[in-house]
């Protein structure tokens, strides 16, 4: 199985971090790092490029600007440098696979309540997509399984063409979260331990009482493990996490859905019934999320941490 290489702690990306700049020199920054460089950049410079795009990201977010950055930053970090537009027509044209069913069961209410992805991206574009990943993955370990519509979603609506977009979900899928998609869901299951690991490290009177309520993540947090929080809208809010998860690892998301649940942290403990409330969470915003996240980072022990690191694509156990 394909595994990826430890993402860099959004701690230590912040720690040499300049005093920040104005909005319009964060575009010009951007605009710098992802102008299209002469001749065939070195390893050193792709990472030199990375590290900056990171910083930019942790600290302004990706400006919504017209043309966006985000599909040209997205492509950068999933290191997606070329496109196989002819590999992805013959898949589509394979048709129907093992799987269609499940798919078609999950595609239809697939954010079927928010109108910009609806008026963006079409029932069909989602359906071709994964038809043509289960394809491509017939002869691997990874296959369509619960959850991978949402996944899709965010690339769909985000990249300029289908064959972009397929791309994109493909290498994300297969080089950082493999285990998120076996049939056992191996890499859900783990993100969910790991959850109530750490949510008792950072704070263990709410651990307790959701515990005293017999309420395990596999029981609150499983939708929002499964979709890296794509399931919890809006749109527009999953992107700007997205944006960070992309850039530092999708481990990551399991500190974001503690900082969702640590938001509501005086409601549940007041709360005689704390499922009712975390039944669904609130609206997505992303930046407070981001930044309690991120400073729960420097609460977990190394091997915690490295632990969650590796959680999505490493089979070792844990």
């Amino acid at each position: 199985m394909a595994s990826a290489a430890p993402s860099p702690s959004p701690s230590s990306t912040t720690s040499s971090l300049p005093s920040t700049i104005s909005s319009a020199k964060a575009r010009a920054k951007f605009a710098e790092l992802l102008a299209p460089r002469a001749g065939r950049s070195s390893d050193f410079d792709i990472e030199e490029r990375l590290k900056k795009l990171r910083r930019l990201i942790l600290v302004h977010g990706i400006p919504d600007d017209q043309p966006p950055f985000r599909p040209l930053v997205w492509k950068l970090l999933l290191r997606v440098h070329s496109l196989q537009a002819n590999a992805y027509l013959s898949l589509v044209a394979k048709g129907r696979s093992e799987v269609s069913d499940k798919i078609r069961n999950d595609t239809f209410r697939t954010l079927r309540s928010d109108q910009k992805f609806k008026a963006r991206v079409g029932e069909d574009m989602l359906v071709r997509l994964l038809e043509a990943f289960a394809w491509r993955s017939l002869d691997s370990s990874t296959q369509y399984v619960q959850g991978m519509n949402v996944l899709a979603a965010p690339f769909l609506y985000t990249m300029p063409s289908e064959i972009e977009a397929f791309a994109c979900f493909s290498k994300f899928i297969e080089k950082t979260c493999p285990l998120y998609v076996l049939p056992t869901l191996e890499g859900v299951h783990r993100g969910l331990k790991l959850l109530d690991r750490c949510l008792q490290i950072v704070d263990p009177k709410l651990f307790n009482h959701l515990r005293r309520h017999n309420l395990s993540a596999e029981i609150y947090a499983f939708p929002s493990v499964l979709t890296l929080s794509a399931c919890t809208p809006p749109l527009a809010q999953v992107l700007q996490l997205w944006d960070f998860l992309l850039a530092f690892g999708p481990h990551m998301n399991i500190l974001c859905v503690i900082a969702q649940v640590l938001l509501m942290r005086e409601e549940i403990m007041s709360s005689p019934s704390p499922m009712r409330l975390l039944r669904t969470f609130p609206p997505l915003d992303a930046q407070p999320i981001i930044g309690i996240a991120v400073t729960l980072v420097r609460d977990l022990p190394e091997d915690v941490y490295d632990d969650l690191v590796r959680h999505p694509f490493d089979p070792r156990d844990q």
